[in-house]
């Protein structure tokens, strides 16, 4: 299958990497070469077509992915008379992987129905070492026989598939997913000093932690990271508070008050503040390490 591939960051470069190993033939665009040459440049990759634009990666493809940053690149390149959907085959498909604002989806389902597009909200997630597996969860919302005709290509990139229904519901469950992440993260930190000044060796507290009822995905894949002083390289800051903003917008248009979610949102800000847009998604446990005079490396 000729597939259209746009945006080979840290997320999207393993699901190009799958579905070109996958036997498909996958053309990229990434506006930085070197996101390229990650996919094309990898083992069992060398078929995978860098191009100089977005629509030259998209042109003749039955199927587009995007993976981009945010909702700000997605309009960009989708939206106004240069953009995919204005050059989009009718009877294509534009499946969306990115997390993007709730308010920019009836737009882009809008946009892609006029051109007789099939276009799926198609967020991830479990992290880009499971993307690299070939194991991520996808939360998927347009027409079911869109999602049916799309399953082979889900199950290539995703152990989990599941139809929320329709494209902003699809949205809202990555948005309310990630809002546990976070809140998640930002607690693991304080825990584990609590743990540390008590006097539990580190191996110990880890242990303490995974084995109660106080253990989750974000402990079992985020502890390890801490305990190494890397934090996390795989998210920045910077995604994780776009990602509480777009949070935010969502509970405020909905009447739902995020009191602990607000409070996470100002620890990851102030972590952004603190060390840099491009830090790792944990310095919101470094800033306590600072904080406190607690280290939390073995």
């Amino acid at each position: 299958m000729r597939i259209g591939f746009v945006g080979t960051g840290s997320m999207g470069a393993p699901v190009a990497r799958n579905l070109v190993r996958a036997g498909h033939d996958v053309r990229l665009f990434d506006s930085r070469p070197e996101a390229m040459a990650s996919v094309a440049g990898a083992p069992g990759c060398a078929d995978a077509v860098p191009c100089a634009s977005a629509r030259e990666a998209s042109a003749g493809a039955e199927v587009v992915f995007l993976s981009l940053p945010s909702h700000v690149e997605v309009a960009e390149v989708c939206l106004g008379d240069d953009g995919l959907l204005a050059s989009a085959a009718p009877g294509s498909y534009l499946i969306d992987l990115t997390t993007v604002s709730v308010a920019l989806v009836p737009r882009l389902v809008e946009a892609a129905s006029a051109r007789g597009v099939h276009y799926l909200t198609s967020p991830v997630s479990q992290g880009v070492d499971n993307a690299e597996i070939g194991k991520l969860s996808l939360f998927v919302g347009g027409d079911a026989a869109d999602v049916e005709a799309c399953m082979p290509l889900y199950k290539t990139i995703g152990e989990v598939v599941i139809h929320t229904g329709d494209h902003v519901s699809a949205m809202a469950a990555k948005l309310l997913t990630n809002l546990l992440w976070f809140v998640n993260a930002a607690a693991i930190g304080e825990a584990l000093l609590l743990g540390a000044r008590a006097g539990i060796d580190l191996p110990v507290l880890q242990q303490v932690v995974l084995n109660s009822c106080g253990t989750s995905w974000v402990a079992e894949h985020d502890i390890p990271s801490i305990y190494d002083g890397s934090f996390d390289e795989t998210f920045t800051t910077r995604l994780c508070t776009k990602d509480l903003g777009l949070i935010a917008e969502l509970a405020s248009g909905l009447g739902v008050p995020l009191e602990v979610g607000g409070v996470a949102r100002a620890s990851f800000q102030r972590a952004e503040e603190r060390y840099g847009p491009d830090s790792p998604e944990l310095s919101v446990v470094r800033y306590l390490q600072e904080q406190t005079g607690t280290g939390l490396q073995l």
